[in-house]
């Protein structure tokens, strides 16, 4: 019995497993209590939680974070470094603007304490922690619900933090960084390390306190790097959790991509608050260069690029005149003015409403009736505003926001040397439908696939995702060194072992991969770890190419050995549909702004076989989808929509 659970900023989506078949449910996010809503949707379902696998994607981390709301954290480091998260790496998100708004930081000069002790280089210790401090840092931290620690060179000797944490006082959160990211770059490491602390009693505490309350058999959370871990696990690495509901999508993306034997993706995942984007050749893209908050994320997750647009993106206007959509959400309380729950600003549903896109009787989740009227008085109040009729405004709406969604395949895609014309577009989330023709053709796409649970489509990826732990350390090792082979095997063995400890009881496949470097250069590549030294080399010769356009002649060296550690999960494997024996009739029928009347389909009722033409609506419980004229559709054997231009 397993129940995949994603918690977005609007919805929160529910697929449930039972073996045989897949069932598909969607309730309004509670973002004061997480759990509410969760709790609302088994009891929705009817499912007794006792009996459940529940696998979890939680964005409880994450919008601790964004909306600054984590818990008082201590930051502890060397003297002379105590405002290493303050001064960061003085890059400029506006190069050119002489007047920079200065940066919102998460914690202040006050929050900072530098102590005595030295690692050098080499990992040797060069001066102890002294007693005193030890004795000022444990009285400092009573102050604090929350520790992070991080000193110099602690993942070659991790003695001093270590030390650290023996002195602080009574049962804190603590957060080490030769635990968190044993890594080099002590800035990232600084400032993963802090966010983990800043957020991990939240995350703890809301994880226990679901657990309690579900009663459920088991309960596992979805990592950003795609993979899922025990709750006990998530809470002491909350830092993990950024792409936590994100991941979920991208993961079930590459499992239907298989399914159709495409390996050339670009996911489109738009919810009510947000869009998600990736690239996928065969597999999904790691990035260890993640930032959230403008503070870098280190440890490994999917390569996801979010905007904030999504169904409940608010339109505005700016001082010039000038029509913008997001990032700003309705969220789920109030949400879009047709959601009659209070809201007066107009957002991207409302213009979709309006324009017949959604039809009038619509109701979202399967249950939630939209209120025409309140969308269209609120629409042409804008529009008035503007000189314009509601029609035009919400058009306009749709423009903006599709354009920012293109623009955002354009960033993985085009900034990347990809030509999006050779990938497929792999299109969910309970919006996405309404947007994937207008967005495929704007980035000239000619195949979108809509997969089964489209409108739920994260909550499925919880169901395949496997049982996953990475683990990294830094270590300098020049491939000209006859040792450096040693030296690798001796440090893969070492990780090899502490993924045993961490996953207790599970057989566990390993996965190597280094991050290479020309000596001197400050920036590195990620590849498969070969042991063949001279192979590596030429591998990496081929990646610098392909990124920089150009190789030099330097000696090359490994920065970091990482390992992947991936246990056998039995995932959700999606059945085979019943063949049509007939054509589909329509269900129904409205009209669509500027197209006209166009037939309905239920999508519950295609089966494979069965085609259709565009202009039409194909609706389910959870999204609908606008197949818009010249768009051909036909139905997979396991029931995924396929769009081709006509």
């Amino acid at each position: 019995m397993l129940l995949g659970v994603d918690t977005g900023g609007t919805f929160t989506d529910f697929v449930f497993f039972d073996g045989k078949d897949l069932r598909f449910h969607k309730t309004l996010s509670t973002p004061d209590d997480p759990a509410r809503a969760i709790l609302a949707g088994i009891e929705d379902m009817g499912l007794d939680a006792e009996n459940l696998h529940i696998v979890h994607g939680s964005t409880v981390a994450t919008n601790a974070i964004l909306e600054r709301k984590g818990v008082k954290t201590l930051f502890i480091t060397n003297k002379g470094f105590e405002d290493l998260l303050i001064i960061g790496r003085q890059t400029r998100s506006e190069l050119y603007n002489l007047q920079p708004a200065p940066p919102e930081h998460l914690l202040e000069e006050e929050d900072c304490i530098g102590i005595s002790g030295r690692i050098d280089a080499e990992g040797n210790m060069i001066e102890a922690l002294d007693p005193a401090d030890a004795a000022a840092i444990s009285t400092k931290s009573k102050e604090y619900q929350a520790v992070a620690c991080c000193t110099l060179f602690s993942f070659l000797n991790p003695v001093q933090e270590q030390a650290v944490a023996e002195a602080l006082a009574g049962d804190i959160f603590t957060s080490l960084s030769h635990q968190v990211l044993p890594e080099y770059r002590e800035y990232e490491r600084a400032a993963t390390t802090f966010l983990n602390a800043y957020v991990g009693p939240l995350v703890e505490n809301y994880l226990s306190r679901l657990a309690d309350r579900l009663s459920t058999r088991h309960l596992f959370v979805m990592h950003s790097a795609g993979g899922i871990m025990a709750v006990e696990q998530a809470g002491r690495q909350a830092v993990r959790l950024i792409l936590s509901g994100p991941a979920g999508g991208l993961v079930a993306a590459r499992h239907v991509g298989e399914q159709l034997d495409k390996t050339r993706l670009m996911s489109f995942d738009m919810g009510g608050t947000s869009t998600d984007v990736a690239l996928i050749e065969g597999e999904p893209g790691i990035t260890i260069e993640g930032a959230i908050a403008g503070m870098p994320v280190a440890v490994p997750m999917l390569d996801i690029h979010t905007i904030g647009a999504g169904g409940g993106s608010i339109a505005w206007q700016d001082e010039a005149g000038l029509l913008h959509v997001g990032p700003e959400s309705a969220g789920a309380e109030p949400g879009p003015v047709c959601y009659g729950r209070g809201g007066t600003q107009v957002t991207v549903t409302d213009a979709n409403l309006i324009l017949g896109r959604l039809p009038a009787n619509s109701r979202l989740a399967g249950s939630m009736p939209l209120d025409v009227k309140a969308a269209r008085a609120a629409m042409a109040r804008q529009a008035s505003e503007m000189g314009m009729d509601a029609e035009t405004l919400a058009e306009g709406i749709l423009a903006v926001a599709e354009e920012n969604m293109a623009a955002a395949l354009r960033v993985v895609s085009v900034q990347r040397g990809h030509d999006p014309r050779k990938f497929s577009l792999m299109c969910f989330g309970g919006a996405g439908g309404l947007h994937a023709c207008a967005i495929a053709a704007k980035l000239g796409v000619s195949k979108i696939i809509l997969p089964v649970a489209s409108g739920a489509f994260s909550a499925l990826g919880m169901l395949t995702g496997q049982r996953q732990g990475d683990f990294s350390r830094t270590r300098r090792l020049s491939l000209a060194d006859g040792d450096a082979l040693h030296q690798s095997e001796t440090i893969y063995a070492e990780l090899e072992a502490l993924a045993r400890s961490a996953m207790p009881s599970l057989p566990l496949d390993f996965s190597r991969h280094a991050d290479l470097c020309y000596q001197g250069q400050g920036f590195h590549l990620t590849l498969p770890f070969d042991a063949n030294l001279q192979a590596l080399a030429d591998a990496f010769h081929v990646a610098h190419e392909k990124a920089y356009g150009h190789v030099l002649d330097q000696p090359m060296e490994i920065i970091t050995l990482r390992l992947k550690a991936t246990a056998d999960a039995d995932t959700v494997k999606l059945p085979e549909i019943t063949t049509a024996t007939s054509e589909i009739d329509p269900s129904g029928q409205s009209t669509v702004h500027k197209v006209g009347h166009v037939p309905h389909y239920r999508r519950a009722e295609l089966r494979c076989g069965h085609e259709l033409s565009g202009p039409a609506l194909v609706l389910e419980k959870t999204a609908t989808l606008w197949l818009a004229r010249d768009w051909h559709l036909s139905v997979s054997p396991h029931g995924h929509l396929i769009l081709r231009k006509s």
